[in-house]
C-alpha cells in the first residue's frame, strides 16, 4: 500500500471528495470500516457506488458487522437513486465471493475487468 494518510485526507475530506467510508462503531472502538467510490450508469442515467474496501477487525468478524456495513451502504445507495452497487472480488477468495452473495449480489456474467496504469 503506497497511500498515506495525507493522501486520504486530501482525497477524501477535500472539496470535492473522490470516495466516501462508513464505520462500524461500538463503545468508540472502530469494528470495521467500508470504502466507497461513486459510478455512473450512462445506459441507466442513474447513479452507483463501488465497494472499493471493506475490512472488519479479526476479533469482530462472524458477528454481522461487515453485514451491517454493506447493508447500511445498500440503504444509502437507494437514498440517492443508485441504480447498483458493485464490488471486485479475487476470483480465488471464497469467503468473500459467499459473504457478497449471501447479501444478493451476483457475479457480473459475460463481463471481464480490466486495469491500466496511468
Amino acid at each position: 500500500m503506497s497511500a498515506t494518510q495525507a493522501d486520504l485526507v486530501r482525497d477524501g475530506f477535500g472539496a470535492r471528495p473522490l470516495f466516501e467510508a462508513l464505520l462500524a462503531e461500538t463503545d468508540g472502538q472502530v469494528l470495521g470500516l467500508l470504502v466507497f467510490i461513486p459510478l455512473y450508469s450512462s445506459w441507466q442515467g442513474r447513479p452507483g457506488v463501488m465497494i472499493h474496501d471493506l475490512y472488519v477487525r479479526e476479533a469482530a468478524r462472524g458477528q454481522g458487522t461487515g453485514k451491517a456495513l454493506v447493508t447500511e451502504l445498500m440503504r444509502l445507495a437507494a437514498e440517492r437513486g443508485c441504480c447498483r452497487i458493485e464490488v471486485n472480488v479475487l476470483e480465488w477468495n471464497g469467503r468473500a465471493r459467499a459473504f457478497y452473495e449471501g447479501l444478493g449480489l451476483r457475479q457480473n456474467e459475460g463481463w471481464l475487468g480490466y486495469r491500466g496504469g496511468v
